[in-house]
This record gives structure tokens, C-alpha cells and sequence, in this order.
């Protein structure tokens, strides 16, 4: 028996363009094509929970960064950030949409050996050639620059604070979707279970609710589960989940300054946020997680945690835990970058996987690039190739150091 038709089953018997995963990545390719003026379709975009519960979407940090190691990925934040600082304008100026929230408090990345150090000034010099003004700081340096910190096993850091910070994405993701929508793009609760190949393309796909639907090109924009398609013998799609904490805790010791995303050489990750502070961190064994798996482990946070912050800051020694989470990545185990672009063999089959943490702030340059690919066959802004699902095949993978 057919599901309410209205919120469950697809309008039409074809679309142009229909995209599996409605979260933040697959709305961003759902607007950039639909805003495109050289697009002409009907596009469909499935999710099967759209209230985005337990997405990464939903149980995310926030945060941008442009202190990368390869300069691909520092292009592609450096127009998300753009994007973000001037939304109205890119949602065609659209007097209803509010300006985005972008606390630009900046990273830093600590270093507590040579190595570590000097990977920083290697970055560094890339940053700075790309017109991000990364600065290093020895050990003095840190401590007059962020007073509260402890720096006695510290050999130094980076920071920089031109847009890099934390964002409001969830206002920009209910513009993306609301717009989409009322440009025609159809977004309903639904799955797609079976896709139908023939020997270059994929012709039609079938919906849980056993309806079948003709196709022009498919999107596989769905998270954790990408390699639910993992329909050909030689292209594996290798992502899976991996469980990621965040901790939000308030201090009885006010820090006057706000507090950057540090990322401490222990590999926690922390700053302000707002009036409280937010702390991330991967579980001791970072393995793969059942999907349904968002346990809290709040003896890590006791016995782990909690002394690591102690020492990098004296002030949190003394602090009270308010709230906690756990999220998972879309968790790329071959190089722990997005996997874009076109199969390799199926022409109309399209892949946004895989960002590892990294999807909601190259969303905006992950939606651009595959529109245009999709609509022209070729990038026409950022070349995303390096990227691409080959490089698996091949593999190669895509060298990126500065993975937090």
C-alpha cells in the first residue's frame, strides 16, 4: 500500500536529477543546480529521516578552518567562507534571509615537538601563498598572545583567525532547502533501495515504497551510507561511521578572551561557544561504529578529558559539564577526504562522500562544483578532479596532514 502521497511519494515517473541524502551536502547540490539558469529539470531529493536527527548535519560543530595542507582544500574553504560571510547575496539577495552568524575566533594548532612544528611552518608558507595570513608563534609568543594557556610542553603553533571560527549552518541549510522548494526542487521522506545499471549509465531507481523512477543522473549524497550503491566489482565506496563526542561545559573562572579552536597535540579539540565552551574528541578505540550507536562515554570525558584541559588551561580545572553529544563522520577509511564527481564507469552516477568532518564547511564548494559537473560535464570554478572516486581505483589517495 502507497505511503501519504504527500509527504512520501514522488510527484512524477522521471526526474533530471535525483539525489539520495537530504542533509546538508545533498541540499547544497539540490540549490546550486536548481539556481543555475543553464539547469532544466525536475529534480528529487530522498531522505529517509528528514528531521536529521542523528545526521552529521544535525551533530556537528559548526566550524571552519583554512589551515589545511594541501591547497585544493584550502581553496575550497576559502570560498566557503566567502559564501558564508555574504549568503544574502549568493540566495539572490533575498530581503527575508538574515545575515549569518560567523564568530571568527580563529584556530590554533599547539605543537609539542620539532616535527610537529615544523609540519606547521611547511603549512604555513602554503597558507600565506594563498593570501592566508597564518602566523606562527613560539613558545613565548603563545603565552602573551593567549595568556591562559600552559605552555611548558609546547614548542609552539599556528594561528589564524581570517574566517575561520564557527558558523550558524543550520540557517543557511533551511534558506538552501526552503528556496530549492520553492523553485520546484521535491523533497520527500523516502529511500532508495535498488538502482538499475546498464553497461554506462544508470537507468532508473526503485524507492522503498516500490516506486520506480526514471532518471537523468543519480546523486549519492548519503553520509555514513554511502556504500549502500557500491553496485560494481571493482569501486568500493569506503566510508563508514565513526563516532565523534562533543562536550559543552561551562567554567566557574571567567576567561576574558575568547578561547580559538584549539587543537591540542593530545588530539582533542576545544573553544568557546558563547558563554560556555565546547570540547570534541574521537573514542579511545576509533573504530567503526553501528549506525545506531550514539552512546556517550562519559568516563572518557572524566578520566581523559577533562585532566587533558585541565592542563592546557589552569581556568578548566574547575568546570561543570552541561551537555553532550555523539555524532558520527561520514568517515572516508582511503584518505579521509570527500570523494567527488562521476564514477568512473557509470557516467550519469555521481558520488559527495566521505568528507570526514569536513562536509558541512565545504558544503558550499562541494554543491557549486558537482552542479556544474552535473550541468556541463566539467568544472567550470574549483577543479574538484583530485578528488574524484578514480583516484581509488588508481590508488592514489589525496594527501591532506592537517586532518583534526
Amino acid at each position: 500500500m502507497k505511503l501519504n502521497k504527500t509527504e512520501y511519494d514522488p510527484k512524477l515517473n522521471s526526474y533530471e536529477v535525483v539525489i539520495a541524502g537530504g542533509a546538508m551536502i545533498g541540499t547544497a547540490i539540490a540549490w546550486f543546480l536548481i539556481s543555475n539558469k543553464d539547469f532544466n529539470g525536475k529534480i528529487l531529493v530522498v531522505e529517509k529521516d528528514p528531521t536529521l536527527e542523528f545526521s552529521s548535519t544535525s551533530r556537528t560543530n559548526n566550524s571552519i578552518r583554512q589551515q589545511f595542507s594541501n591547497s585544493l582544500n584550502i581553496e575550497i574553504s576559502k570560498f566557503s567562507s566567502n559564501y558564508i560571510l555574504n549568503f544574502k547575496s549568493y540566495m539572490e539577495n533575498d530581503e527575508r534571509i538574515p545575515e549569518i552568524m560567523f564568530n571568527k575566533i580563529g584556530y590554533l594548532y599547539l605543537a609539542d615537538n620539532i616535527e610537529k612544528i615544523n609540519l606547521l611552518k611547511q603549512n604555513q608558507k602554503l597558507q600565506n601563498s594563498l593570501n592566508i595570513p597564518t602566523k606562527i608563534y613560539d613558545q613565548n609568543s603563545l603565552l602573551e598572545k593567549f595568556p591562559y594557556l600552559n605552555v611548558k610542553n609546547l614548542i609552539g603553533g599556528s594561528y589564524n583567525n581570517y574566517n575561520e571560527g564557527y558558523f550558524d549552518s543550520n540557517t543557511i541549510f533551511s534558506w538552501w532547502k526552503k528556496k530549492a522548494a520553492e523553485k520546484g526542487v521535491e523533497f520527500i521522506k523516502n529511500e532508495v533501495t535498488e538502482i538499475a545499471l546498464d553497461s554506462k549509465k544508470i537507468n532508473a531507481i526503485t524507492l522503498k515504497d516500490g516506486s520506480k523512477l526514471k532518471i537523468g543522473s543519480f546523486v549519492n549524497a548519503t553520509g555514513t551510507k554511502a556504500s549502500t550503491f557500491d553496485k560494481t566489482h571493482f569501486l568500493r565506496i569506503p566510508v563508514e561511521p565513526r563516532k565523534r563526542y562533543t562536550f559543552i561545559f561551562k567554567t566557574e573562572v571567567k576567561i576574558n578572551n575568547s578561547v580559538p579552536l584549539i587543537i591540542d597535540p593530545t588530539g582533542i579539540h576545544f573553544r568557546s561557544d558563547g558563554n560556555y565552551f565546547l570540547c570534541g574528541c574521537a573514542p579511545e578505540f576509533d573504530d567503526t561504529a553501528a549506525y545506531d550507536d550514539f552512546t556517550i562515554d562519559y568516563e572518557l570525558w572524566e578520566e581523559k578529558i577533562w585532566p587533558i584541559l585541565a592542563n592546557r588551561i589552569p581556568d578548566f580545572e574547575r568546570i561543570k559539564l552541561v551537555n553532550a553529544w555523539a555524532g558520527h563522520y561520514a568517515f572516508n577509511t582511503f584518505d579521509q577526504n570527500g570523494i567527488i564527481g562521476p564514477h568512473p564507469e557509470f557516467i550519469n552516477f555521481y558520488f559527495a562522500n566521505g568528507f570526514s568532518g569536513h562536509g558541512l564547511q565545504q558544503s558550499p564548494a562541494i554543491g557549486r562544483a558537482l552542479s556544474e559537473k552535473i550541468i556541463y560535464k566539467k568544472y567550470k570554478t574549483l577543479n574538484l578532479k583530485p578528488l574524484s572516486p578514480e583516484r581509488l581505483i588508481e590508488k592514489k589517495p589525496f594527501l591532506e596532514q592537517a586532518i583534526i
